[in-house]
């Protein structure tokens, strides 16, 4: 497996982790519906459009395996929350998602790819990182792993229901060194 900077034409595999992801890892978490109606072709599109806004600001890096098949993916950059990118002249970044195939999870690349993102924030000079996840999601407990802590929480709409989202934060990051732990 390799780690490397996503690029046009990786947009289908990228969909494809986003989907297939989300359908395993949320099953029971998400309303059944929903997940069942969640299209590769549909976020594709989306991922097809991010890649080509792609700049310094913003990271999407992707796990592939040997046969050349994306099974993981990170993105991050400036955090989407302006009233916090920048207080104090402290500059927040984020992390906007981390996916994995089942069969790519339980194996360290994870905090591979997060461990590698937090190295990319600190050279872009963030001060403080937040990544969102749901409560219940177990990932809340995969980032405290990796040293972030609850921060706050906020009701969030995914198809017709609202579900409890906790934002976790690594604070001082330049002061820390980010190398992957076992998990």
């Amino acid at each position: 497996m390799i780690i490397r900077h996503a690029r046009p034409g990786d947009e289908a595999g990228i969909a494809i982790v986003h989907v297939h992801s989300w359908q395993t890892t949320y099953a029971g978490l998400l309303d059944m519906a929903y997940l069942q109606q969640l299209s590769v072709p549909q976020r594709q599109q989306a991922w097809q459009e991010q890649l080509k806004r792609m700049n310094e600001q913003y990271q999407l890096l992707v796990l592939e395996n040997e046969a050349g098949v994306i099974t993981g993916f990170i993105s991050g950059g400036s955090s989407r929350e302006l009233s916090v990118s920048n207080i104090n002249g402290q500059r927040e970044g984020e992390i906007y998602a981390l996916y994995l195939v089942s069969s790519a999870q339980g194996q360290g690349w994870g905090g591979q790819l997060l461990s590698r993102m937090l190295q990319w924030l600190q050279q872009q000079q963030y001060d403080h990182v937040i990544v969102w996840a749901l409560r219940d999601n177990p990932a809340v407990r995969f980032y405290q792993h990796y040293g972030a802590v609850p921060y706050k929480e906020q009701t969030i709409k995914i198809g017709r229901k609202l579900y409890r989202e906790t934002a976790l934060r690594w604070r001082d990051i330049q002061k820390q060194s980010y190398i992957a732990k076992e998990w």
